[in-house]
């Protein structure tokens, strides 16, 4: 799922927002709204705020 969504901030155009983002120690990036860094939930959603990245 990680793949297919830095594949969508590529194809969208905004995966320069990105560039220089810090990884987390578990190779996640970090939310784009409230900056978490953690595993999407099993829908796609960001576990702090809820937002579907999916």
């Amino acid at each position: 799922m990680r793949d297919e969504w830095a594949e969508s901030l590529h194809r969208e155009g905004s995966l320069d927002a990105y560039d220089g983002a810090q990884l987390s120690a578990n190779g996640e990036l970090p939310c784009p709204a409230c900056g978490t860094a953690a595993p999407l939930d099993e829908e796609g959603a960001c576990t702090d705020c809820g937002l579907v990245l999916a």
